[in-house]
């Protein structure tokens, strides 16, 4: 038993020499220790904005995702409008002046629009009833009355004439068509079958009306084009 302690003496005495004679190396090993952990430590805290306070990730963590969550957009519901109900005092199947030579009429619409030969069938049987002799097709009037259709068609609207008069009278209308009298009708905004063209649309007001059951009328063609119709009517051909 006292060899073994004086070994562990020894031994003891060895180290502690030896720690003696090393001294400053151990000192200088201990401070570049401490320099690592303090600029680890400054590392993380520059990455996160201080230097001054320890880190707390979860705080960084926490406050990245309000950031996120604050720059989302807020949806505000809006209410949605709700139509106003209005009264038209119009009535209906009455037609009402608009200007010399336009009107209107507030009347149902059809399923399908009327063709050239169902508005040509409804105003023969018109006339008929009331004493006027059937008209005749005429192909020049029919290809001019259809490009007619397609103009109203085009504008959405009829033109008080405009067309049809300066196509008479400044385009030589009554030589191109074979006609010494002219006329037209014309009408835009309604779907009508051909019974309803000529005895609600136009027998409406006296004008039109007049107009479809002259009897100085032998010929007539007839345009249709989405929901634009004309009627020329013609006499003394050429």
């Amino acid at each position: 038993m006292r060899k073994s302690s004086w070994v562990i003496l020894l031994i003891d005495v060895v180290l502690l020499g030896w720690i003696w004679q090393n001294k400053e190396k151990l000192k200088y090993i201990a401070d570049r220790f401490t320099e690592n952990q303090e600029k680890e430590v400054e590392e993380i805290s520059t990455s996160v904005g201080s230097s001054e306070t320890p880190v707390d990730v979860m705080k960084i963590v926490e406050k990245e995702v309000n950031a996120v969550i604050s720059m989302m957009p807020t949806l505000v519901p809006t209410k949605k409008p709700t139509a106003t109900p209005t009264t038209d005092p119009q009535p209906w199947g009455v037609a009402k002046q608009v200007d010399e030579v336009t009107w209107t009429m507030k009347v149902g619409q059809d399923e399908k629009m009327a063709t050239p030969q169902e508005i040509l069938t409804a105003l023969n049987i018109y006339r008929q009833r009331y004493g006027s002799q059937i008209l005749n097709w005429d192909e020049k009037l029919g290809n001019y009355a259809q490009s007619r259709a397609k103009y109203l068609n085009s504008i959405k609207n009829v033109d008080k004439h405009e067309g049809f008069n300066n196509f008479v009278e400044n385009d030589g209308g009554f030589e191109k068509l074979g006609f010494t009298m002219l006329g037209e009708n014309i009408s835009y905004g309604y779907k009508l079958n051909g019974v309803h063209v000529i005895e609600w649309m136009y027998a409406g007001d006296k004008p039109h009306n007049d107009n479809q059951l002259d009897n100085r009328w032998n010929f007539v063609g007839i345009g249709v084009d989405g929901l634009a119709t004309c009627l020329i009517f013609g006499t003394g051909k050429m």
